[in-house]
């Protein structure tokens, strides 16, 4: 099949204020597969920031909808039949936003399937019963409409057997990348974190959103248990975009006494040295679709400290210091090995260069492009 196709695909995870792991994605398949013959028409329900979409897509805007959902009822579909000439395919990039009955074929990327296995560990408005089922609607219409499901982990193509066994068959995995642009740089390098954080000493990081699955409790909790009177506890270093469950994060962290710092965002361009000044780096979340930080310390040859939960496993691979995900005794553990034992340590940060250049953008690229066509080649077989 050519690779010559004309894309339609959702960028609304770009138009946010801070760029998440799905806004990365997005970004990658914008740069990667626009260089492998395909073109890009970008919709939004708002502008998108300067910078953050390649100069030649097209971007149509259309506001309006009330929410995420009643935007994907209301507002796109009318929006995606308007386009002239038609796209050859639609990519709802955003685990849901594929309308009914559209006159070309639909792809659709599902990074998790928390909200619908997990809904107690999700911040929903009220009333949380009715953005439940507005959820699952959604996900469920999406999938069904979708020529081809793509998902970012093994854990989620399992989800999606579980939850959405009637669309198992056209789901294939797509894994995150670590991004191009994410160079890491030498231990040197993060002596001004370092000096920032913690008086040129030695910090914990955790870096990620602020929810209630995210297990900043269970990090917390393990510290006090693992350094009680919290003489080998080194700093540590919370960094994600501010809201209220940081807040409650950091009430936590002044209530049990642990030395915490709250950068907020951290942008692009510093990543590379807050990980360098990093002594360990600890995702402690209940469960994961993927989890991209998680790439950037392994890439940075810090030690991981990650829980089982969802894709962790699969991402941190032999790298990985596993523990069993909201298990605050068994964090506490290894924590106090780790704060003792950097031989221990050692030995798994210098595994993570390796594991993390398994998950290269061209090859995420060239999966991606092949789920392109594979849900062209199913709509043919089906006219």
């Amino acid at each position: 099949m050519s690779r010559d196709l004309r894309v339609g695909i959702d960028l609304r995870p770009l138009a946010l204020e801070s760029v998440s792991g799905v806004g990365l994605h997005v970004a990658q398949i914008l740069d990667a597969l626009g260089t492998r013959g395909v073109r890009f028409l970008g919709i939004s329900d708002r502008e998108i920031p300067r910078g953050r979409v390649p100069g030649e897509i097209p971007v149509v805007v259309r506001s309006g909808g009330g929410g995420r959902i009643r935007w994907e009822w209301n507002v796109l579909p009318a929006a995606l039949r308007g386009i002239e000439p038609a796209p050859n395919l639609y990519h709802a990039t955003w685990n849901h936003g594929i309308p009914r009955g559209l006159p070309f074929p639909s792809i659709l990327t599902l990074h998790d399937l928390i909200p619908w296995k997990l809904p107690g560990a999700v911040p929903w408005p009220r009333p949380a019963i009715l953005h439940q089922a507005l959820y699952r609607r959604a996900v469920s219409s999406s999938a069904s409409e979708a020529a081809r499901i793509v998902v970012v982990s093994e854990a989620t193509r399992a989800d999606v057997a579980a939850l959405l066994p009637g669309v198992a068959s056209r789901t294939e995995v797509v894994s995150n990348a670590l991004p191009p642009w994410f160079q890491p740089v030498g231990r040197e390098a993060g002596a001004e974190s370092r000096k920032r954080f913690a008086d040129g000493g030695p910090y914990w990081l955790y870096l990620g959103g602020f929810d209630p699955r995210k297990g900043i409790d269970t990090l917390l909790g393990a510290i006090d248990e693992a350094f009680p009177d919290r003489s080998h506890a080194p700093d540590l270093v919370l960094a994600g975009s501010r809201n209220r469950e940081a807040e409650r994060a950091e009430a936590l962290a002044r209530a049990l006494g642990v030395r915490v710092h709250f950068p907020g965002y951290i942008p692009d361009a510093e990543l590379a040295a807050i990980f360098a000044g990093a002594s360990l780096f600890i995702y402690p979340s209940r469960y994961e679709g993927f989890g991209i930080p998680l790439l950037f310390a392994l890439a940075s040859e810090v030690p991981c400290v990650v829980s089982d939960g969802g894709s962790l496993p699969e991402v941190a691979g032999d790298a990985g210091i596993l523990f069993p995900a909201g298990d605050v005794a068994a964090l506490a553990r290894v924590l106090r090995r780790a704060a003792g034992d950097s031989e221990w340590l050692a030995a798994h940060a210098a595994r993570g260069p390796a594991r993390a250049s398994q998950f290269r953008v061209e090859a995420m690229a060239e999966r991606m492009l092949r789920a392109y066509e594979r849900a062209m080649e199913g709509r043919a077989r089906s006219s």
